[in-house]
């Protein structure tokens, strides 16, 4: 009973499956300028409807998601900018009955009419440079050199913004020079396309230009010598009116001898003697010991003659 349960299930979802993908899918679909075109499958009547759904990963994993502002009767629809990069798939559907699903290309800036160019700015002293690069190659290859990039810088102030200058590059790069330095400058970029304005306008990108290094120099050595000259003003107003102290203070110090010493000096305890002069000879050490010895032996023998004398 089950296997009969289960075969017929299985023929069922086959039959399901079968009537389901019984349409013939779009035609020719395919990216042209700012639509999404396809063709009517042949030997489908007017009561066919069409699913539009886009993807804008690139992942196989990413969801797909159906795009709502669509009739569904009509055989093209028109790029919005949003859709940039996404990649759109469209089917066609009947009751229960749908096609299997056919994938245009990549939307690119020839399709989505709203790309700016990828603008880079590089700052030298008193020069900016500015370098354009595509999103994409489609405008290149699509409209060649007649596409063209319209730059718009200006210098900003605390007043706000001055005039705006404007200038038409065929290249890809461009410096301006004699900017101001120490000046801030902003830039903005938009296609021309035979001379019209194409796509939208870029944002704001703005840049501090610095001084030159011989200016920075000149600044260096102006304020070093202002800084020198009030240093020096300063030390010779401080000079002059706090000379007194100053004087004082430079004055040598007085080294006499304290009167207790002098005292000392003076009294019969410590007698002065004066120094022999250098070329007489000096006494030796034993020389020394032989003098004191000499001169104790008199001075005993001057007190024994003294003593006998008084006996006598």
């Amino acid at each position: 009973m089950i296997r009969h349960i289960c075969v017929g299930a299985v023929l069922m979802l086959l039959f399901n499956i079968e009537k389901t993908f019984c349409l013939n899918p779009p035609q020719d679909v395919r990216l042209f300028k700012t639509y999404l075109q396809w063709k009517k499958p042949p030997d489908d009547d007017d009561n066919v409807l069409y699913s539009l759904q886009y993807k804008l990963g690139s992942n196989p994993d990413d969801e797909w998601h159906y795009v709502t502002n669509y009739s569904r009767t009509e055989l093209s629809f028109k790029i919005t900018p949003e859709l940039y990069g996404a990649k759109l798939r469209v089917r066609a559907e009947k009751g229960n009955s749908i096609s299997e699903w056919q994938y245009s290309n990549k939307v690119k800036c020839v399709n989505a009419n709203s790309c700016v160019p990828v603008m880079t700015l590089s700052v030298k002293p008193e020069t900016v440079c500015v370098s354009m690069a595509h999103m994409d190659d489609s405008l290149k290859k699509e409209y060649g050199d007649n596409i063209e990039f319209n730059v718009s810088f200006w210098k900003v102030d605390n007043a706000g913004f001055l005039k705006v200058e404007f200038f038409i590059l065929t290249g890809k790069n461009k410096c301006f020079h004699i900017l101001e330095s120490g000046q801030k400058y902003c830039f903005q970029v938009q296609y021309l396309f035979y001379e019209n304005p194409y796509g939208n306008v870029s944002n704001q990108s703005c840049v501090f230009i610095p001084e030159s290094s011989e200016k920075g120099a000149l600044l260096i050595s102006i304020l070093t010598t202002l800084l020198v000259t009030a240093t020096c003003g300063v030390c010779i107003f401080l000079l002059f009116k706090h000379h007194k102290k100053v004087k004082k203070l430079l004055q040598p110090l007085s080294l006499e001898i304290p009167n207790h010493y002098q005292e000392f000096f003076r009294s019969e305890e410590f007698p002065l003697h004066k120094c022999t002069s250098p070329s007489s000879q000096s006494l030796r050490s034993y020389d020394m010991i032989t003098v004191i010895e000499n001169s104790n032996m008199e001075q005993q023998g001057q007190e024994e003659e003294q003593e006998k004398r008084s006996l006598t």
